[in-house]
């Protein structure tokens, strides 16, 4: 048996789709609050048997109830986590990033069981002028590190910290992920403004990967014993006025016209915390989302192509076109048709 946190997320449910598949048996942590019948729901549209799905409730920093979550289990597949890019919202990453990471690898420990996989970001990643982005770019404090960065990148210190205490690890370093899943939260976002047919897009670039993809990479890189290494994620580097135009096309929606310029986003994130002071209620655009979608951002790996192919394994990335192509129905169930 298998344990993944995180299950009902962006992530979590699709490795939930392909642990299944592959035949394991999985426990799943979900708190009281989390949509388990829209997970159940996109597994039966995969055609997904839940029947070796075991849901367990228990909040992250409980010790006590991660000890009985953790029974019987081998493998440990640490999703959950939060990304914001809201200054509202760092102590909240660091309990659940950090803190909750820590408590999971000392249990672990505690309890034996000695493989753990953990979902990371590229955002742990350093950046060097006029090189792509890759796994030995070092992490460096900084005026531009977000909190979420920060938060994440403490995280993974623990994970490696329990490699130094006996635990086999590897961390995946996704860059901006895709696909079916909750679209009031997080890259999810995107699908959300393509289908309300926003015609702005941000100047800069970034990387994608579909969730799917990362969900194999999960699975292949533990079930060919591959540990105490980092994977970097990225299918390809693309403007963010292209990934809103292939999402505007899946939905049948208005296409992304005019460019977001410097000073309208300044004054847009300048107007959001306004906005925030009168109504008491969180900006959707803040100072670190506007930095992040105005910069150019590119990646370059084939650690993960390499890795695998010393295995016997062939990988190969799902296009982006193709995979926000595959998630226009799921958007479109979801909140409606486009106008």
């Amino acid at each position: 048996m298998v344990l993944i946190t995180g299950a009902t997320g962006l992530v979590g449910r699709h490795l939930l789709e392909v642990l299944l598949a592959a035949g394991e048996t999985v426990r799943a942590l979900h708190r009281p609050s989390s949509d388990r019948h829209q997970v159940h729901e996109f597994l039966e549209k995969k055609e997904i048997d839940p029947m070796r799905l075991e849901w367990f409730e228990a909040e992250l920093w409980d010790g006590e109830r991660l000890e009985e979550a953790l029974q019987g289990c081998s493998r440990v597949f640490h999703c959950a986590a939060v990304v914001s890019f809201h200054h509202h919202d760092s102590d909240r990453m660091m309990k659940v990033n950090r803190d909750a990471t820590a408590l999971m690898v000392n249990t672990m420990l505690h309890c034996d069981v000695k493989e753990l996989v953990y979902v990371s970001s590229v955002a742990v990643l350093g950046r060097k002028l006029g090189e792509p982005v890759h796994e030995d770019v070092p992490f460096e404090e900084g005026s531009g590190v977000t909190h979420y960065a920060r938060s994440k990148y403490l995280a993974e210190l623990e994970v490696w910290r329990g490699k130094e205490e006996g635990l086999n690890v590897l961390t995946i370093n996704p860059v901006i992920v895709l696909g079916p899943g909750d679209f009031a939260r997080s890259s999810s976002t995107m699908f959300a403004l393509a289908h309300k047919g926003f015609q702005w897009y941000p100047s800069g670039t970034n990387g994608f990967v579909s969730a799917s993809d990362v969900a194999r990479a999960c699975h292949l890189l533990a079930h060919h014993g591959c540990w105490n290494d980092r994977f970097l994620l990225c299918a390809e580097n693309r403007s963010y006025q292209e990934i809103l135009g292939w999402m505007a096309s899946a939905l049948s929606s208005r296409q992304p016209s005019y460019r977001l310029r410097s000073w309208m986003m300044g004054l847009a994130w300048r107007f959001g915390r306004v906005i925030e002071v009168v109504t008491g209620r969180k900006s959707p655009i803040t100072r670190e989302s506007v930095q992040n979608t105005s910069k150019v951002h590119a990646y370059s790996s084939d650690r993960l192509e390499r890795t695998l192919a010393a295995k016997g394994v062939t990988w190969k990335y799902t296009s982006i076109k193709t995979a926000i192509e595959a998630t226009g129905p799921y958007v479109l169930a979801a909140l409606g048709p486009t106008k």
